[in-house]
């Protein structure tokens, strides 16, 4: 149910990537992870009001967070994520904007029941040991009529030989290695989007996990990440 491999510190190799985490991301998406981030916030947002209560669930270095304050300035966001030094990177980022920054487990959140009206997560669900508790989670979090969005890499439908074959197998690692000096956090990505779930049996979880409505889009450039909606 998860990418996560037995033997294998997520935290640490979070933690370790920390500070150069958001150049790394920048040069090997050629920035399109910021196009997928507004969009999905965007989604979010939509319909919200103007002082909404989020969660950016996995919000590593604020990109999100920022993004939604950004957005609707009037907003209250948490900002939760196992990975401390993540956090850390990120308030440096989020100095100018009201973040609620907390190290926090997605698989036991400290907030109480129905507190947000909307939930954000970019490329964190793939990393949970147990994502069905997660998804119950988060479903216990977000209030009815509340709106959630996923982005993830999910393991495709079909062969992708250019994305799978060459790009996140081998130059991934080569850039990650230059960039950050971790070519094994970038091996991780790969092997973790095999492993890890269709787009489909995700959006079956969330209905499993209680939401009722889910639909979900592939995103340019062919499908490389997705985005599904619940609520």
């Amino acid at each position: 149910m998860s990418a996560s491999a037995p033997g294998v510190d997520i935290r640490g190799m979070f933690d370790r990537i920390a500070g150069r985490y958001d150049r790394a991301n920048r040069i090997m998406s050629a920035g399109v992870d910021v196009l997928w981030r507004r969009k999905a916030i965007r989604t979010l947002l939509d319909g919200l009001g103007t002082s909404p209560r989020l969660l950016d669930l996995g919000a590593g270095t604020l990109d999100g967070a920022i993004e939604m304050l950004r957005r609707r300035p009037g907003a209250r966001v948490c900002a939760a994520d196992f990975a401390r030094n993540m956090l850390v990177a990120g308030t440096k980022k989020a100095a100018a904007v009201n973040v609620a920054a907390q190290v926090a487990d997605a698989h036991a959140l400290p907030y109480q029941d129905v507190i947000f009206d909307g939930a954000f997560s970019a490329f964190c669900v793939r990393n949970l040991t147990d994502l069905p508790l997660a998804m119950r989670e988060l479903r216990r979090v977000v209030r009815g009529g509340g709106r959630t969005i996923i982005l993830e890499f999910f393991r495709p439908r079909r062969s992708r030989p250019f994305w799978d074959g060459l790009y996140n197998a081998r130059v991934l690692p080569l850039l990650g290695r230059a960039v950050t000096g971790d070519a094994a956090a970038y091996r991780y990505l790969p092997e973790s989007i095999a492993r890890f779930l269709s787009r489909g049996e995700f959006e079956t979880l969330l209905r499993d996990a209680g939401f009722a409505k889910v639909r979900g889009a592939e995103l340019f450039p062919g499908g490389v990440a997705s985005m599904v909606v619940a609520e």
